[in-house]
Protein backbone atom coordinates (compact mmCIF):
# COMPACT_ATOMS: atom_id res chain seq x y z
CA UNK A 1 0.00 0.00 0.00
CA UNK A 2 3.02 2.32 1.05
CA UNK A 3 4.71 1.38 -2.48
CA UNK A 4 1.70 2.11 -4.11
CA UNK A 5 1.09 5.62 -2.38
CA UNK A 6 4.40 6.35 -3.48
CA UNK A 7 4.18 5.44 -7.09
CA UNK A 8 1.20 7.70 -7.44
CA UNK A 9 2.67 10.94 -5.86
CA UNK A 10 5.66 10.36 -8.05
CA UNK A 11 3.87 10.38 -11.22
CA UNK A 12 1.49 13.12 -9.75
CA UNK A 13 5.11 15.01 -9.49
CA UNK A 14 6.16 14.17 -13.22
CA UNK A 15 3.04 15.05 -14.26
CA UNK A 16 3.42 18.64 -12.95
CA UNK A 17 6.99 18.74 -14.32
CA UNK A 18 5.75 17.89 -17.75
CA UNK A 19 3.54 20.86 -17.19
CA UNK A 20 6.32 23.16 -16.45
CA UNK A 21 8.91 21.93 -19.15
CA UNK A 22 5.69 22.74 -21.56
CA UNK A 23 5.11 26.42 -19.95
CA UNK A 24 8.26 26.89 -20.87
CA UNK A 25 8.15 25.93 -24.25
CA UNK A 26 5.18 27.50 -24.68
CA UNK A 27 6.62 31.06 -23.72
CA UNK A 28 9.64 30.27 -25.66
CA UNK A 29 7.89 29.53 -28.98
CA UNK A 30 5.11 32.11 -28.75
CA UNK A 31 8.29 34.95 -28.52
CA UNK A 32 10.04 33.06 -31.22
CA UNK A 33 7.05 32.43 -33.46
CA UNK A 34 4.52 35.10 -32.49
CA UNK A 35 2.26 34.77 -36.32
CA UNK A 36 1.68 31.35 -35.55
CA UNK A 37 -2.41 30.92 -35.66
CA UNK A 38 -1.80 27.92 -33.26
CA UNK A 39 -1.67 30.81 -30.27
CA UNK A 40 -5.61 32.01 -30.97
CA UNK A 41 -6.86 28.52 -31.52
CA UNK A 42 -9.85 27.55 -29.00
CA UNK A 43 -8.80 23.72 -28.79
CA UNK A 44 -4.72 24.97 -28.04
CA UNK A 45 -5.90 27.36 -25.30
CA UNK A 46 -8.14 24.69 -23.86
CA UNK A 47 -10.26 27.75 -21.85
CA UNK A 48 -7.09 29.30 -20.94
CA UNK A 49 -6.96 33.63 -21.67
CA UNK A 50 -9.52 36.31 -21.77
CA UNK A 51 -10.63 36.41 -25.16
CA UNK A 52 -13.70 34.75 -26.30
CA UNK A 53 -13.96 35.03 -30.05
CA UNK A 54 -17.90 35.45 -31.02
CA UNK A 55 -18.32 31.95 -32.76
CA UNK A 56 -17.33 30.73 -28.95
CA UNK A 57 -19.71 31.02 -26.20
CA UNK A 58 -18.03 31.59 -22.99
CA UNK A 59 -19.22 28.68 -21.52
CA UNK A 60 -18.00 26.78 -24.16
CA UNK A 61 -14.61 27.99 -24.02
CA UNK A 62 -14.34 27.74 -20.47
CA UNK A 63 -16.05 25.00 -19.30
CA UNK A 64 -16.61 22.57 -22.61
CA UNK A 65 -13.19 22.56 -24.58
CA UNK A 66 -11.20 21.70 -21.26
CA UNK A 67 -13.88 18.99 -20.05
CA UNK A 68 -13.36 18.07 -23.55
CA UNK A 69 -9.58 17.84 -23.22
CA UNK A 70 -9.69 16.08 -20.01
CA UNK A 71 -12.14 13.44 -21.50
CA UNK A 72 -9.14 12.25 -23.65
CA UNK A 73 -7.08 11.80 -21.00
CA UNK A 74 -9.30 9.49 -19.71
CA UNK A 75 -9.63 8.18 -23.08
CA UNK A 76 -6.38 7.73 -23.19
CA UNK A 77 -6.18 5.49 -19.77
CA UNK A 78 -8.17 3.01 -21.10
CA UNK A 79 -5.40 1.62 -23.34
CA UNK A 80 -1.81 1.05 -23.77
CA UNK A 81 -1.18 4.26 -25.85
CA UNK A 82 -1.43 6.33 -22.99
CA UNK A 83 1.93 5.93 -21.99
CA UNK A 84 3.09 7.87 -24.59
CA UNK A 85 -0.53 10.07 -24.98
CA UNK A 86 -0.75 11.25 -21.59
CA UNK A 87 3.19 12.99 -21.43
CA UNK A 88 2.39 14.67 -24.83
CA UNK A 89 -0.67 15.97 -23.97
CA UNK A 90 0.35 17.28 -20.15
CA UNK A 91 3.53 19.00 -21.98
CA UNK A 92 0.68 20.25 -24.32
CA UNK A 93 -1.19 21.98 -21.69
CA UNK A 94 1.68 23.50 -20.15
CA UNK A 95 2.74 25.48 -23.51
CA UNK A 96 -0.93 26.88 -23.28
CA UNK A 97 -0.37 28.41 -20.22
CA UNK A 98 2.93 29.42 -21.33
CA UNK A 99 1.82 31.34 -24.62
CA UNK A 100 -0.83 33.25 -23.09
CA UNK A 101 1.33 34.48 -19.96
CA UNK A 102 4.02 35.39 -22.73
CA UNK A 103 1.41 37.06 -24.75
CA UNK A 104 0.13 38.96 -21.93
CA UNK A 105 3.59 40.33 -20.84
CA UNK A 106 4.88 41.27 -24.26
CA UNK A 107 1.52 43.16 -25.17
CA UNK A 108 0.74 43.98 -22.04
CA UNK A 109 3.75 44.88 -19.96
CA UNK A 110 3.24 45.31 -15.67
CA UNK A 111 -1.00 45.40 -16.76
CA UNK A 112 -0.62 41.76 -18.11
CA UNK A 113 1.13 40.66 -15.16
CA UNK A 114 -1.46 42.13 -12.78
CA UNK A 115 -4.22 40.84 -15.08
CA UNK A 116 -2.35 37.28 -15.15
CA UNK A 117 -2.19 37.16 -11.55
CA UNK A 118 -5.84 37.90 -10.49
CA UNK A 119 -7.89 37.01 -13.63
CA UNK A 120 -5.73 33.49 -15.28
CA UNK A 121 -3.39 31.74 -12.49
CA UNK A 122 -5.84 31.09 -9.61
CA UNK A 123 -7.90 29.16 -12.63
CA UNK A 124 -4.95 27.82 -14.22
CA UNK A 125 -3.77 26.50 -11.01
CA UNK A 126 -6.81 24.99 -10.27
CA UNK A 127 -7.61 23.71 -13.29
CA UNK A 128 -4.16 22.49 -14.17
CA UNK A 129 -4.11 20.53 -11.06
CA UNK A 130 -6.87 19.05 -11.98
CA UNK A 131 -5.53 17.99 -15.35
CA UNK A 132 -2.12 16.23 -13.71
CA UNK A 133 -4.17 14.40 -11.32
CA UNK A 134 -6.75 13.11 -14.19
CA UNK A 135 -2.85 12.40 -16.21
CA UNK A 136 -1.99 10.76 -12.93
CA UNK A 137 -4.88 8.19 -13.31
CA UNK A 138 -4.94 8.10 -17.02
CA UNK A 139 -0.94 6.55 -16.77
CA UNK A 140 -1.63 4.31 -14.01
CA UNK A 141 -4.25 2.61 -15.75
CA UNK A 142 -2.63 2.60 -18.77
CA UNK A 143 0.56 0.92 -17.08
CA UNK A 144 -1.73 -1.73 -15.62
CA UNK A 145 -3.41 -2.46 -18.76
CA UNK A 146 -0.10 -2.78 -20.65
CA UNK A 147 1.07 -5.34 -17.93
CA UNK A 148 -1.29 -6.99 -18.13
CA UNK A 149 -1.01 -7.18 -22.59
CA UNK A 150 2.63 -8.00 -21.62
CA UNK A 151 0.89 -10.88 -19.54
CA UNK A 152 3.32 -9.01 -16.77
CA UNK A 153 1.90 -9.61 -12.68
CA UNK A 154 -0.14 -6.43 -11.59
CA UNK A 155 -0.10 -5.57 -7.79
CA UNK A 156 -3.48 -3.76 -7.91
CA UNK A 157 -6.47 -5.85 -9.69
CA UNK A 158 -7.76 -3.03 -12.51
CA UNK A 159 -11.19 -1.50 -11.15
CA UNK A 160 -12.87 0.29 -14.29
CA UNK A 161 -15.71 1.64 -11.95
CA UNK A 162 -12.82 3.32 -9.77
CA UNK A 163 -11.83 4.83 -12.36
CA UNK A 164 -14.67 6.16 -13.77
CA UNK A 165 -15.39 7.24 -10.87
CA UNK A 166 -12.19 9.66 -10.08
CA UNK A 167 -12.72 10.88 -13.59
CA UNK A 168 -16.31 11.84 -12.88
CA UNK A 169 -15.37 13.88 -9.49
CA UNK A 170 -12.58 15.82 -11.81
CA UNK A 171 -14.71 16.34 -14.23
CA UNK A 172 -17.48 18.11 -11.87
CA UNK A 173 -14.63 19.91 -10.13
CA UNK A 174 -13.02 21.37 -13.23
CA UNK A 175 -16.98 22.29 -15.19
CA UNK A 176 -17.51 24.02 -11.89
CA UNK A 177 -13.99 26.12 -11.73
CA UNK A 178 -14.87 26.74 -15.76
CA UNK A 179 -18.22 28.39 -14.60
CA UNK A 180 -16.69 30.04 -11.52
CA UNK A 181 -13.68 31.57 -14.19
CA UNK A 182 -16.51 32.49 -16.73
CA UNK A 183 -18.58 34.61 -14.12
CA UNK A 184 -15.14 36.19 -12.71
CA UNK A 185 -13.83 37.10 -16.55
CA UNK A 186 -17.36 37.78 -17.95
CA UNK A 187 -18.49 40.43 -14.88
CA UNK A 188 -14.97 41.28 -12.67
CA UNK A 189 -12.24 41.85 -15.55
CA UNK A 190 -14.37 44.26 -17.96
CA UNK A 191 -14.50 46.83 -14.95
CA UNK A 192 -10.84 46.14 -13.94
CA UNK A 193 -9.05 46.34 -17.04
CA UNK A 194 -10.82 50.03 -17.28
CA UNK A 195 -9.36 50.75 -13.87
CA UNK A 196 -5.91 49.44 -15.34
CA UNK A 197 -5.77 51.57 -18.16
CA UNK A 198 -6.20 54.60 -16.24
CA UNK A 199 -3.89 53.67 -13.82
CA UNK A 200 -1.22 52.50 -16.35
Amino acid sequence: MMMRCRQRTSQLILSVVMIAAGVVLGSVLRALHPAWGIWEHPLFLQGIGLAVSPEHGKLMYYVFTPVCYLAVFAALGLSAVGIAGVPFLLILRGSAVGAVLELLYTTYGIRGIVTALLFIMPYVCVATLLMALGAREAFGFSLQITGLVCEKAQEQKISVKLYSIRFVVLFALLAGSGILQCLWIGYVYPAFFNILQDLF
